[in-house]
């Protein structure tokens, strides 16, 4: 059976996940999924909008890729939903990290299986990328066989990423605004996240950390390596100028709401929380980073 190779972006939300991911899109022979792991929830049940602007019921990318992975299967979505919540909610990392076992049934395997070579089957792209940060479902999808799954490990600054999650987003096709957090909870996730993810993905063959300060600084360069880590074969390049990629709209289910949007768009760094963060607040984030802080080469 053809092996699917899946580039996954590990890490934690507001981590600029959604603008690597699109910005690797843009690359001949690559196509990023979105979120996958919210491919049942939040477009199998709840319909939500895809990256390109159709519903996903109506997306025909998504009709192919649903046709084709699962015509003639019965595939029950919420009990799909209910196997992943449940193989990658936070209790179950501990074992992941001691043992490394995984009590995933056959069936839910083999329905990771079937849609993720689907998705490389319909885009034409040698590599699929997907952007679900949440390292214990990376762990899962890199237990199924047909898949080649290497990780990116992006990481930043945990006072930016606390910042970004204070701030109020728009969601087009959800009910209310994104979820914000407390500078408590998105630290501590910090933390719990960033720590674990080097453990649980020990091949060091196929883990790589990128810093979100790097992406930006030399996003050329950070691009470019992550495209050959990743395994792919082209020559193309996403930039059209020496800082700037044209984004284009894409069949991408969850993330950002910026994964709607179309346009050049210019890397910069986004260093607003460096003066809107105050200092009590930032001293609060760093001292429950720091554990790792100096890891990841952060004051």
């Amino acid at each position: 059976m053809t092996t699917t190779r899946v580039l996954y972006v590990a890490g934690t939300g507001r981590s600029g996940s959604t603008l690597l991911a699109r910005v690797l899109d843009r690359t001949d022979g690559v196509f990023a999924a979105g979120e996958l792991r919210y491919v049942w929830q939040r477009g199998v049940l709840e319909d939500r909008l895809c990256g390109c602007g159709e519903r996903f019921s109506r997306c025909p990318f998504w009709r192919e890729v649903v046709e084709r992975a699962f015509a003639g299967h019965d595939v029950d979505a919420r009990r799909v939903v209910a196997a992943q919540r449940e193989l990658t909610r936070l209790r179950r990392v501990p074992r992941m990290l001691t043992i490394g076992g995984l009590e995933a049934s056959a069936d839910y395997l083999q329905t990771l299986s079937r849609l993720y070579r689907a998705v490389a089957e319909v885009s034409g792209c040698e590599v699929v990328v997907d952007s679900s940060k949440l390292p214990s479902y990376g762990f899962v999808l890199a237990q199924v066989p047909e898949i080649d799954v290497r990780v990116v490990h992006l990481v930043r600054d945990p006072r930016g990423a606390a910042y970004s999650w204070r701030r109020t987003k728009s969601q087009p096709d959800g009910d209310g605004g994104m979820q914000r957090m407390s500078l408590l909870k998105s630290s501590s996730l910090w933390l719990v996240w960033n720590a674990s993810t080097p453990i649980l993905f020990r091949q060091s063959a196929r883990y790589r950390v990128v810093r979100y300060e790097d992406l930006v600084a030399r996003p050329r360069v950070v691009v470019d390596q992550i495209l050959d880590f990743a395994g792919h074969s082209g020559d193309g390049t996403p930039f059209v100028g020496e800082r700037t990629v044209a984004l284009e709209r894409s069949h991408t289910v969850a993330g950002n709401p910026n994964r709607l949007e179309a346009g050049p768009v210019e890397l910069r760094e986004d260093q607003a929380w460096t003066t809107a963060l105050g200092r009590p607040q930032r001293a609060l984030v760093t001292a429950l980073t720091t554990p790792l802080l100096g890891r990841f080469d952060y004051r």
